[in-house]
């Protein structure tokens, strides 16, 4: 039996563009939890931009968010976990990503603080609603211990940052890209599948009740905690590979059809 939902919003959930939610999507959803079924939103973006998705269906509900360094309740707000990287570690990320010419930008709390208001961070903050702070060094910021370290490049030259920081500070760190032309540098324990499977706990849901949908590397771990592991037809290569079930595409509300084949299955 299925007792929570675990989806990834951009790619997933989220028609292409990352604004709205198809229909059967959240139609498959609201089922779900008129049923009892707890619904998670695992994002790697900030908690505003995971919280307005996750108010869409009924109840308070689980964020995780910042790629699972952070989780917190959808509408009482309470924090579950907040996990950030160590501010000398953090400087060295930061000079690493200046060194290879990226502009890098991260998440504290509610706040994306950058150096320069870039056109990929004007994107971001489009899709996503983030508070950005404009400052004129990120280091001095760092005390805080940033969720979130990332930055937007070339996939050719983020996969060649994502080598080089790896190598450097590997052990130190939990390094993925949600996209082929975003690094994203985090906490070690910082993850989407840790963050499930502390939130499940929480509830009192085990693994093999926890049904996880996504389409990029970052969610490789989410299925480390699922029962029941769904890409999306869109989905990488590597995730199409470990799913047990390979849905339709985001833009085909292939969530939704999944969902619905589950539910129908233990009505």
């Amino acid at each position: 039996m299925i007792r929570m939902i675990a989806t990834d919003l951009d790619g997933t959930l989220l028609a292409t563009g990352g604004m709205t939610v198809p229909e059967r999507n959240l139609r498959a959803l609201e089922r779900a939890v008129a049923l009892g079924v707890r619904v998670v939103i695992c994002t790697g973006r900030i908690f505003v931009g995971g919280q307005r998705f996750a108010q869409l269906v009924p109840g308070d509900q689980p964020v995780i968010c910042v790629n699972g360094a952070v989780v917190r309740m959808s509408r009482s707000l309470e924090y579950v976990r907040r996990i950030g990287v160590e501010r000398d570690t953090a400087a060295r990320v930061l000079a690493l990503m200046r060194a290879a010419g990226a502009k890098p930008w991260f998440y504290s709390g509610d706040i994306c603080y950058a150096e320069e208001l870039t056109e990929p961070l004007q994107a971001m903050q489009r899709r996503t609603g983030a508070d950005v702070r404009i400052v004129d060094a990120l280091d001095a910021y760092t005390e805080a211990k940033p969720e979130k370290i990332f930055c937007v490049m070339t996939p050719e030259a983020a996969a060649a940052l994502r080598v080089r920081v790896t190598a450097e500070l590997g052990h130190e760190l939990y390094i993925t890209m949600s996209h082929p032309y975003q690094l994203e540098v985090l906490a070690p324990e910082a993850t989407k599948g840790r963050a499930l499977a502390e939130a499940a706990g929480r509830l009192g849901i085990a693994r093999e009740e926890i049904a996880a949908f996504g389409d990029a590397l970052n969610d490789l771990e989410l299925f480390d905690s699922a029962g029941v592991k769904v890409a999306m037809g869109n989905a990488e290569a590597e995730l199409k590979e470990r799913a047990d079930i390979v849905a339709p595409s985001n833009d085909e509300g292939g969530v939704g059809a999944v969902v619905e084949k589950l539910l129908d299955n233990q009505e």
